[in-house]
């Protein structure tokens, strides 16, 4: 659902779990961001980027309590060390002209922004990206809008990828209505269902976080996967504290 925000432009309403998403996707942008900045000086690695193929419109509002939020683009931005450049996109033309003025002024010249198709973007930004460049991707769709063939193409180039899993609600309820199609969404995003790739990444997390609705049933689970051990490695450190500050339990 679409609503105008304090600000004019349009904006999504979504529940409580959306921020505490969030938050996690922050947690781990801030410290990839803080262990991999040093490592430029030495020349590993000559360009840092984040990327976000789904991006919307930028901001969020609670459906409960009419509170606004930045969204996982605008969050980015404000990441200290910084990104050398970001890539955003989304589909929907509304979502990228909102995105684009709220964007802050001094930060426009480190992003690339543009309207398509996230596998047809995503397959031309990592097409020039040089080998020496780290990245970090955000894959959040609102169903089953991804497609494997995107996470095989940001699997050609150095990229850390969290992903929204739709395993819940989209799988969950609807995998006995798949199984009696010839060609359902599941096939598209995981080619031969038990039989997936693994799409050079090695490293992955697959545990917690999984997130919620209301009524306390399972939505979405929030996946990531890594080329290096050492993104596992931050991933994990993010993912044993809460959004609330609560530390998880170690079962």
């Amino acid at each position: 659902m679409i609503r105008r925000a304090k600000d004019g432009l349009p904006a999504r309403v979504s529940g409580s779990r959306t921020q505490e998403k969030l938050a996690y996707v922050e947690r781990y942008v801030r410290a990839f961001m803080t262990a991999m900045a040093p490592k430029r000086k030495p020349g590993q690695w000559s360009e840092l980027v984040y990327m976000d193929f789904l991006a919307g419109p930028g901001r969020g509002i609670d459906r409960k309590t009419g509170a606004e939020f930045d969204g996982s683009p605008l969050r980015a931005l404000t990441v200290t060390p910084p990104f050398d450049r970001l890539y955003l996109s989304d589909l929907d033309a509304r979502n990228v002209e909102a995105l684009r003025r709220r964007i802050p002024q001094g930060d426009r010249s480190r992003v690339d922004l543009r309207q398509g198709d996230c596998h047809t973007i995503a397959a031309d930004v990592t097409s020039h990206l040089s080998r020496r460049t780290l990245a970090l991707a955000f894959v959040d769709p609102q169903g089953f809008e991804v497609r494997f063939r995107l996470f095989e193409t940001l699997a050609t180039r150095p990229v850390d990828i969290l992903y929204l899993f739709p395993g819940g609600i989209g799988i969950a309820r609807n995998l006995r209505s798949f199984v009696k199609r010839a060609q359902a969404p599941l096939d598209d995003l995981i080619p031969g269902w038990r039989g997936l790739k693994r799409a050079r990444y090695q490293y992955t997390g697959q545990g917690e976080p999984y997130f919620t609705n209301e009524n306390n049933v399972r939505m979405y689970h929030l996946l990531f996967f890594s080329q290096h051990p050492a993104g596992l490695t931050l991933w994990r450190n993010v993912t044993r504290v809460e959004p609330s500050g609560q530390r998880r339990l170690p079962f």
